[in-house]
């Protein structure tokens, strides 16, 4: 098995001393780091995301696979300013005004990290201004918001029109997600729905996967 293989591998199994040990042996021999990333390590992390959407996969295994990804980048990192590694688009996300419940929306950004985007996160309880803000001054190319609770859909119905008055609207790829969001809901309000947080790499790859 190649040292790509077993990165891979060490990812989706949730190894984070594993895939840190062999992401050594692959500076230590003078490996393409660009290659271990995107064979290895973003390989690796398409792999836990379909083995979630199949339901194979749930939470705890996403987090210990995210744990063994960061740990090989951990050690790529001091070399990567010798590599350019291309980001696909530029996301700013967040949960909205009003929710506090986090976890899809860390799910997502870091799925979306992982496939090659580059991730601006506002948080949870976000303004419309922070948003708007943080668009503005990272020149992004989507907005991904989330939201758990009905009452909070006011707040993504603002925003959208703010975004509106704003020119911003129209420069923008927008996705929803969380419990409250639905299909009809985003389609009222002219965005995108995501049910799931793999779902988001989806949709975002079919318009800017060969960026």
């Amino acid at each position: 098995m190649s040292l790509l293989e077993e990165l891979k591998n060490s990812v989706i199994e949730g190894e984070p001393t594993k895939s840190a040990e062999i992401a050594d042996q692959i500076v230590k021999n003078k490996g393409n780091i660009q290659e271990a990333i995107i064979k290895g390590l973003n390989a690796a992390m398409l792999e836990v995301s379909r083995l979630y959407k199949s339901k194979e996969y749930y939470l705890p295994e996403i987090i210990i696979a995210s744990d063994a990804l960061y740990s090989a980048l951990e050690v790529f990192k001091p070399h990567l300013e010798k590599v350019t590694l291309k980001k696909k688009a530029v996301v700013v996300i967040g949960v909205v005004r009003g929710d506090i419940h986090d976890i899809g929306k860390n799910l997502t950004k870091l799925f979306l990290e992982a496939m090659g985007y580059e991730v601006i996160d506002c948080g949870r309880n976000v303004k419309a201004e922070t948003f708007i803000e943080k668009i503005r001054e990272h020149d992004a190319d989507i907005l991904a918001l989330s939201t758990l609770m009905n009452p909070t859909l006011e707040s993504i119905s603002e925003l959208i029109e703010i975004l509106k008055k704003e020119g911003i609207y129209s420069k923008l790829t927008i996705l929803i997600g969380g419990a409250a969001t639905n299909e009809e809901f985003s389609k009222k309000i002219g965005v995108t729905y995501c049910r799931e947080a793999f779902e988001a790499i989806e949709v975002l790859d079919r318009k800017y996967g060969g960026k």
